[in-house]
């Protein structure tokens, strides 16, 4: 027995890379009668994957058997023989593999202008259902995955799964935590691309998803017949891109799923191998096959590489209609699954591990596997600890925190909450803003007191975590729309003023009305809004008041807070508040530097209300009735002074009468905080005040620089 299934090895080493040693001898082990599964070429097949196939020494005698009687190739087939020597006889494909005679005639049936003959399409089909659903794949995955199986309960618990195809689903679950470089990874990773591609095949999804595709209307799951003249690739594309429309529809207008969470987690697992490899998501494929000439030539297929440069020109009127439609289905699905973007996975996969930031695939239905929350974790350790991300990671996390300000899809909580308020504010036309002009549109209205046209509180959270995400305040060029908008100021006196591009929206803050264009400042406004109430988008102030914010201010240690299930409001405002008071305290002073940059950050945003979140939330309703008309916004400060001390203001807006007496008293000890009198009294200053004058420039000066 051991002979003939050595000699049987030695066969396959050969078929599959030459001659290779093996490490392992199988001892004589007695068969067991047992009934064989007639599938008589998966176990060559996978075993070709590898140049090490060494079989373990653990194996039954009924699997031994198995491996004895699995001898017929693919091209020994007399229903392939023609295709075979039509589409597989070329430099390069050694037809002694069956791997690379499957491969080469799957390619065949994904092409647009070839097709296989009727009983060869059969042939392939059964071996496709014989590598997935049948004992095969776990004894294949035994021999391959040995190593792994043995330190990892969860990929042991996948070679115990018998139901038809749930065994290969299980394991891609958890083939992201595995090495690359593995030979375990390896033949996962071929075997579900040939799995994958005729997802019917894929047993979890033809049992989980089948009633949701009846319901749905969504096409059929029929076996392929050979009386039957429709494209299999297509009719199976169609059928799984009508679940991920549906999906996208339906997360758009209305919370309840149109998809149950089993079979979305199904959609999903294909949507990862999809994404990776832009021939395999078929509808995508023909929909932008000349949007990908267009506008991503040189860019080569795979790692996600065309998807995302693809996504980056969604918007622009050259691209095809239908294929930005698609584009945009995907883009929602990679907002709530971080595995579907496959540049970030292996621009950071050091990083995903090392700092805890890749969720476990069993939670893959939790807040935690949206795009937003690994930014985020991503972005902390960047903070927390500087130098610790590789350039390449750098890049990633850059690339897709721009493509967040771009494509507000990419944002779940955008899409579930907002959009009410897109219909209602953004979209006029019934249509969505490009570009990221949906996202600033949004933002315009969180800034207004009207109450018909207020943003609502979950959607203005939710844009607060894009900014968040975005991380504006360390790179400017993140949002094009603000770029674009401020380019003159950004490209002429601030290329000279600003020492980084962390240093830009000051510059642009310090020329607010005096040179600005009206769209800058607009833009501008909106991003300070959001930035304003969260102390850790300054960069320059989080670095020089970490310590006094956490000791005195009762801040998060960390730069995001990662625990999703955070309760209570958002402590962004009263940190900054709180520094704000510590900033004029004599008693309990700052670190200078700390108190530097606060006064810097108190200065700088005094040319608003809006952008002094505590003045603003507790005097909106006094800013209505007091200051509404005929009051420009530079003034509102100016008007609440002049009335918080009426009996009237303080008795019906007693809350907003005490923070504009404790502002009025900072600004006397700061005379920069007023900006009516700085610009009113400048010549006496100059004339009188320049030592003075003098040593405030050099303060400011050195603050620009820090």
């Amino acid at each position: 027995m051991a002979e003939s299934t050595q000699h049987f090895l030695d066969k396959i080493q050969d078929i599959a890379a030459g001659p290779q040693i093996l490490q392992q001898v199988l001892p004589p082990q007695q068969p067991q009668p047992q009934v064989l599964v007639q599938a008589k070429t998966v176990v060559p097949l996978l075993m070709q994957q590898n140049k090490e196939a060494e079989v373990p020494g653990n194996l039954r005698s009924d699997e031994l058997q198995q491996l004895e009687s699995f001898k017929k190739h693919l091209t020994d087939y007399e229903e392939c023989k023609e295709d075979v020597h039509k589409y597989c006889f070329r430099p390069g494909l050694d037809l002694k593999s069956d791997m690379a005679v499957l491969e080469c005639l799957q390619n065949v049936k994904l092409s647009e202008t070839e097709l296989l003959t009727a009983p060869c399409e059969h042939v392939v089909w059964n071996f496709k259902v014989n590598l997935t659903q049948d004992s095969q794949f776990r004894l294949a995955s035994k021999i391959f995955c040995k190593d792994e199986i043995a330190v990892n309960s969860n990929l042991a618990k996948c070679t115990e799964k018998t139901e038809p195809g749930y065994s290969l689903s299980c394991f891609m679950d958890f083939i992201l935590s595995l090495p690359k470089e593995s030979r375990c990874f390896q033949f996962l990773d071929r075997s579900a691309r040939l799995a994958f591609s005729d997802f019917r095949v894929v047993g979890p999804f033809v049992a989980v998803c089948k009633s949701t595709i009846e319901r749905l209307q969504c096409g059929t799951l029929a076996r392929p017949s050979s009386d039957a003249k429709f494209r299999v690739p297509h009719s199976q594309g169609y059928t799984l891109e009508c679940l991920i429309s549906k999906m996208y529809q339906a997360h758009e207008k209305d919370p309840k799923p149109a998809v149950d969470p089993a079979c979305r987690h199904e959609i999903m697992r294909i949507a990862e191998l999809q994404t990776e490899d832009f021939h395999l998501d078929r509808p995508l494929y023909f929909a932008c096959r000349e949007d990908r000439e267009k506008f991503c030539k040189e860019v080569q297929s795979g790692q996600g590489k065309v998807l995302e440069c693809l996504l980056n020109h969604r918007t622009d009127s050259m691209m095809e209609p239908e294929c930005s439609t698609l584009l945009a289905e995907r883009a929602n699905m990679m907002g709530q699954n971080y595995r579907l973007l496959h540049p970030l996975l292996n621009g950071c996969s050091t990083e995903l591990k090392e700092f805890r930031c890749a969720p476990s695939a069993l939670f893959s239905g939790s807040p935690n596997f949206h795009l937003s929350w690994v930014l985020l974790c991503l972005e902390d350790a960047a903070h927390s600890k500087p130098g610790k991300i590789t350039e390449k990671c750098q890049h990633e996390m850059i690339s897709h925190r721009k493509m967040m300000m771009s494509e507000f899809r990419l944002s779940p909580e955008v899409v579930l909450t907002c959009g009410r308020d897109i219909d209602m504010f953004c979209s006029p036309r019934g249509d969505i803003e490009a570009e990221g002009r949906t996202l600033h549109c949004l933002m315009n209205h969180a800034q207004e007191r009207n109450e018909n046209q207020k943003l609502s509180p979950q959607c203005i959270q939710a844009l607060q975590t894009v900014v968040k995400v975005a991380d504006i305040g360390t790179n400017y060029k993140v949002d094009e729309v603000l770029y674009a908008s401020c380019k003159k100021l950004i490209d002429g006196p601030c290329a000279m003023d600003a020492q980084s591009e962390a240093s830009t929206l000051g510059c642009l803050m310090r020329h607010m009305d005096i040179d600005m264009p009206k769209h800058c400042e607009q833009r501008l406004l909106e991003v300070q809004y959001f930035i304003a109430r969260d102390w850790t988008l300054d960069p320059q102030l989080y670095t020089a008041c970490h310590e006094d914010a956490v000791s005195k201010c009762s801040a998060n240690a960390n730069w995001h807070k990662q625990q999703s299930n955070q309760e209570g409001p958002d402590p962004g405002p009263f940190v900054l508040a709180c520094l704000y008071r510590a900033a004029y305290n004599d008693q309990n002073p700052l670190k200078p530097e700390c108190a530097a940059n606060v006064r810097r950050v108190l200065r700088t945003r005094a040319v608003r209300v809006n952008l002094i979140p505590d003045i603003e939330s507790s005097c909106r309703e006094a800013l209505s009735e007091y200051c509404s008309a005929d009051v420009k916004p530079l003034q509102e400060m100016k008007c609440l002074q002049e009335h918080f001390q009426e009996e009237e203001f303080k008795k019906k807006f007693g809350e907003c009468s005490v923070i504009i007496t404790d502002y009025t008293k900072m600004m006397a000890k700061d005379t920069a905080l007023n900006q009516a009198l700085t610009k009113a009294c400048h010549p006496v200053i100059s004339k009188y005040c320049q030592v003075v004058f003098t040593k405030l420039i050099v303060i400011r000066v050195f603050l620009m620089l820090w």
